[in-house]
């Protein structure tokens, strides 16, 4: 599945951004699907050292958190913040 305009559109409007030129579309498909790739890899590994085999929430923020994303978790709200 791809990401499509309109919604990196919505993402770099939230991030400030007001336009985007046409080339930086794939740019940015290409930057997210190697960090999700990344995420993902080091999810699945630190599932199997877990021994579990449902890839768990858990598991992506520990793959964050190995990446360097720090991410505070609310399990009271059920949301998350990210803070850099």
């Amino acid at each position: 599945m791809e990401m499509t305009r309109p919604s990196i559109t919505r993402l770099a409007r939230k991030a400030g951004v007001k336009s985007i030129s046409e080339d930086c579309f794939t740019n940015i498909r290409a930057l997210v699907s190697q960090h999700l790739h990344m995420i993902i890899q080091n999810a699945l590994v630190i599932n199997s050292e877990h021994q579990t085999k449902t890839l768990m929430a858990d598991d992506i923020y520990e793959s964050l958190a190995m990446l360097g994303e720090n991410l505070a978790q609310s399990h009271d709200l059920g949301t998350t913040t990210v803070s850099k």
